[in-house]
């Protein structure tokens, strides 16, 4: 670790970062948190996003680490082995990819022929429910990771619980996931093929759901101050 720090420290390109990018601001990290050392991120404070760059001495990789939200992800186009080979993936691809985060988003046609952009379902949903706040819409979903869309998401940032709902672009179906004061968990509740089945369970199901995550924050909240 201490050869990478040295090399980091030394680098020139973080010295030629701007200081804003789109809606985000540059922090020179430099420090160590366990087994990764994080050496500089782009936040937007105000919508919870980020894109930070890491070395991880586990794999000796660089990565990028994804924040929307509670939503985190590794963009693996970013993985590499040494720093030269890290300047030129950023120099290629930073600028794009917080456009991207920002929310100007490119969507792949798979994805968009699956008519998730324009479900009218969108206008139905909930500003709140049961204390968790609606952060990601189907209009506006996030792009993560082995062709998984976040297109639901609806959380309660001071607990950091949410529950989220996502499609698979290769597997063709609809899947939900909780997390509760950040530990996740697959739920089969919302596992659909369609919009119209989704729509059919989130009519039934989507409150009952938040209503038992929020008793269960709750009841957890003993557990984390003890």
């Amino acid at each position: 670790m201490k050869e990478i720090i040295a090399q980091v420290n030394e680098w020139p390109f973080l010295r030629q970062l701007p200081a804003r990018q789109e809606e985000f601001s540059l922090s020179l990290d430099l420090s160590e948190d366990g087994m990764q050392y994080n050496i500089f991120s782009y936040r937007d404070a105000e919508e919870l996003r980020s894109f930070s760059i890491v070395y991880d001495q586990a794999t000796r990789d660089f990565l990028a680490r994804v924040a929307v939200g509670l939503n985190e992800f590794y963009d693996v186009s970013f993985i590499c082995p040494d720093i030269v080979s890290l300047e030129r993936i950023l120099t290629a691809k930073l600028v794009s990819s917080l456009v991207d985060l920002s929310g100007e988003k490119q969507y792949e046609s798979i994805f968009r022929a699956k008519r998730i952009l324009e479900w009218p379902y969108s206008d139905r949903l909930a500003g709140e429910i049961a204390g968790f706040r609606l952060f990601i819409t189907p209009r506006q979903p996030l792009k993560t990771v082995n062709g998984s869309y976040v297109i639901l998401d609806y959380s309660d940032f001071d607990t950091a619980s949410n529950l989220s709902i996502s499609y698979n672009v290769y597997r063709d179906e609809f899947f939900g996931q909780t997390r509760l004061r950040r530990t996740p968990q697959m739920i089969g509740t919302f596992d659909a093929r369609d919009l119209g089945e989704l729509a059919a369970k989130l009519d039934c199901e989507l409150q009952p759901s938040l209503a038992d995550l929020r008793w269960r924050v709750e009841q957890s909240e003993g557990e984390v101050l003890s």
